[in-house]
């Protein structure tokens, strides 16, 4: 689940474009981390599994984004 909600949260974030936003939710994330733990026993497994995954659908989705953006401006010129 928890690989869901920061794949999910990659994907949303992606389309601003706006490096601020993607550093911010990383720290929230890490943030949110923190809160939880202070709260109750956690793996910092956990924290690495929402990291990495947050950082992989942020790529592939920047990634298809701008082939998307180029497919586009390629049928354009055609």
């Amino acid at each position: 689940m928890i690989a869901l909600t920061a794949a999910m949260i990659g994907i949303a974030t992606a389309p601003m474009r706006s490096l601020f936003s993607m550093i911010l939710v990383g720290v929230l994330i890490c943030g949110s981390y923190a809160c939880a733990a202070f709260c109750g026993p956690t793996s910092l497994l956990d924290l690495a599994i929402a990291i990495v995954c947050y950082n992989l659908s942020l790529l592939v989705s920047l990634v298809g984004l701008h082939v998307f953006d180029r497919l586009r401006s390629k049928a354009r010129l055609a």
